[in-house]
């Protein structure tokens, strides 16, 4: 009977309104298309565009990456990975269409509007409300070992705070500061999630023995990136040897924990071998920014933008193409337009960081094409999975 009342109390809900990965993963995609189609534009010689970048083009392009897309789809899976952690009911419904429409309207605001205030008020309040709805269920059952991701969001909202100080001239205008900080705690969440997903899915889909977490590889794995957030978030003058040792401990550690996730036997499946390559681009932007701290002629850019387009975009667009699948009772296989989706994506991130290396001279052009490669690939996930997350469950299930 129970049952039966959910299924009608759910089939009034409109399906994208049912989960929270619905409508963060399809609004993440779209605003990843249209924030980087400005960027790119603005590249390719259309300054006039820079009015829709909250009067600081760079300050834009790089809050809106951090807190407007990634922010995004980090709180859409959570809110629908704490369902499964509690076995409690995840948000739905109205309480999540107000939570995603002040999301839609933070981004419409930091496109169309002037600094403000009202504008941080609300580019805020939606971060500050999923903190609430996911630490609800996780504090009902006492599941305290997923509360971490409280704390994490806690500090992801003060730096947003930050962000909007800056640019409303109220603190000193520190982009480099904020942006590693804020980049670094995203890093964070993907090596703590990365290291749990990724080695359960790979032993699931190449159908062989479950892979063993050692503790201590974890701890040695994760510790490190935690440091070199207390590194750049504390007003402490660290000395650029130490930064480099633990940038590349960090690296080293999660190369070691990598190397026993059987990656060679996922090259025939898209839905891992990207999340794999995904993981290696982090560890290789991890390298690249502890070598920029010993060497000038190693530029830091490239390590975040390896760490930004690779580490985390990337692990973002296989993320939602798999969770999509599984949430929505698909089967977990993708068809050959998600495989150029992939590997567009990680040209894109050749283009912004080999290019830019290799041709400095072509420096703009490596952007724009790394803008348009990145276009594509979000373009192909919102054609493929806007009807898979807007349309009910195929199981019938409710979610």
């Amino acid at each position: 009977m129970m049952q039966i009342i959910d299924r009608a109390q759910e089939e009034k809900i409109p399906p994208i309104f049912r989960l929270a990965f619905r409508p963060f993963f399809i609004g993440a995609a779209v605003y990843a298309v249209v924030s980087i189609a400005l960027w790119g534009l603005l590249w390719a010689g259309t300054p006039q565009i820079s009015q829709f970048m909250y009067s600081n083009p760079l300050w834009w392009h790089s809050h809106e990456m951090l807190f407007g897309f990634a922010g995004a789809v980090i709180v859409g899976f959570l809110l629908t990975a704490v369902q499964t952690w509690t076995g409690q009911i995840g948000v739905k419904g109205t309480k999540l269409a107000i939570l995603f429409s002040l999301w839609l309207i933070a981004r419409l605001g930091l496109m169309f509007a002037m600094p403000s205030y009202l504008w941080m008020v609300i580019d805020c309040a939606w971060i500050v409300m999923a903190m609430i709805f996911l630490a609800i269920p996780i504090i009902k059952v006492k599941q305290w070992r997923n509360m971490f991701f409280i704390p994490v969001l806690l500090m992801f909202t003060l730096l947003n705070v930050k962000y909007h100080l800056m640019v409303l001239k109220v603190i000193p205008f520190d982009l480099q500061a904020t942006a590693l900080a804020t980049l670094t705690i995203i890093a964070a969440v993907v090596l703590v999630v990365g290291g749990r997903v990724i080695p359960f899915f790979t032993s699931r889909a190449t159908q062989t023995a479950p892979i063993a977490r050692i503790p201590q590889l974890e701890y040695a794995a994760l510790i490190p990136i935690w440091i070199v957030l207390i590194f750049t978030i504390l007003p402490v003058n660290v000395a650029s040897s130490v930064l480099a040792a633990t940038y590349l401990i960090a690296a080293m550690t999660n190369l070691v924990r990598m190397c026993g996730w059987r990656s060679y036997k996922t090259l025939s499946i898209p839905l891992l071998w990207s999340l794999h390559g995904a993981y290696l681009s982090m560890i290789i932007g991890l390298v690249w920014l502890g070598g920029s701290y010993v060497n000038n002629s190693m530029s830091p850019t490239i390590g975040i933008h390896f760490i930004a387009i690779g580490g985390i975009g990337s692990m973002i667009l296989a993320m939602m193409a798999r969770v999509s699948l599984g949430h929505t009772g698909r089967k977990l296989q993708t068809g050959k337009w998600m495989s150029v989706a992939f590997l567009s994506l990680f040209a894109s991130l050749f283009a912004r960081t080999l290019l830019v290396l290799f041709m400095p001279v072509a420096v703009v052009n490596a952007y724009v094409i790394s803008a348009i490669l990145w276009i594509v690939a979000f373009t192909i996930f919102t054609v493929v999975y806007f009807p898979i997350l807007t349309q009910a469950r195929a199981d019938g299930h409710p979610g």
